[in-house]
């Protein structure tokens, strides 16, 4: 059975990865809109976010779980089946969902550096560290949030109740 600073490490280690499959797919569903390089530039901190985690795995000799990177990257992409009143391609709703799930995930990563800065395990450099990453990761939810409220005005604006 492991520890529960093995399971929170490969907790936010595999949602990092189902993450940024997430920024992938938002990434290109906004390839011709304004939003897509505010979005890649949001995956690149979220790859950095992701490699602290992993140093930090690394230098407690935490394996990974393959099964549970699987296990969340798959449901990443079942999540990708939700009805979104189309039968074929891309509903402009996707935007508004997608980013909503990458606001959440942001959120989610803060609240696990959290716990593990009241778990004092971290090297003090790595505390140092995971503060300024914190602090960015607020900084990341403000962004997303602020491309929500644009798509979700630029998709809902006049939509009504139709449907």
């Amino acid at each position: 059975m492991p520890s529960p600073l093995v399971v929170l490490l490969r907790n936010h280690q595999a949602g990092g990865r189902a993450a940024l499959d997430l920024f992938d797919r938002a990434i290109a569903g906004q390839r011709a809109r304004p939003y897509a390089d505010g979005l890649r530039a949001l995956r690149d901190e979220c790859r950095e976010d992701l490699d602290f985690n992993e140093s930090v795995m690394r230098r407690l000799r935490v394996q990974a779980s393959p099964v549970q990177v699987l296990g969340t990257r798959l449901t990443e992409r079942v999540g990708r089946l939700k009805p979104n009143g189309r039968v074929v391609g891309r509903s402009p709703i996707s935007d508004v969902v997608e980013l909503e799930g990458l606001i959440a995930a942001v959120h989610v990563k803060v609240a696990g550096w959290q716990a593990a800065q009241a778990g004092e395990f971290l090297t003090a450099q790595e505390s140092a560290r995971l503060e300024e990453l914190e602090a960015r990761a607020h900084t990341q939810a403000e962004r997303l949030t602020a491309m929500h409220a644009e798509v979700a005005a630029d998709v809902l604006r006049g939509a009504g109740a139709r449907g």
